[in-house]
């Protein structure tokens, strides 16, 4: 079998680093307090995301269902049948 010459292994020197080059990089400090304060920030958000929705999900769960909002109105429907009924009854 015939040794090849190729390597499998990526020269690093031919493949600029991007956003920086690791923990040497002098400007890696001021990265990490930005993340950090961005995290705290989406945090943050999060929070008040979920009490938005803690608050609606009480609010929704006081909507009443379609079938006792077709209940109360046939019961408004009939006690306005039932009334004027009864004012045809007293107007004889």
């Amino acid at each position: 079998m015939a040794q090849s010459s190729q390597s499998n292994v990526v020269n690093l020197g031919r493949i600029p680093p991007t956003g920086g080059s690791g923990p040497d990089d002098p400007g890696a400090e001021a990265r990490l307090a930005r993340l950090e304060t961005n995290v705290d920030d989406i945090r943050k958000e999060l929070q008040a995301i979920r009490i938005d929705i803690a608050r609606m999900d009480g609010k929704l769960s006081n909507v009443p269902t379609s079938f006792q909002l077709l209940f109360m109105q046939a019961g408004l429907i009939l006690a306005i049948f039932a009334a004027a009924f009864g004012l045809l009854k007293l107007a004889h």
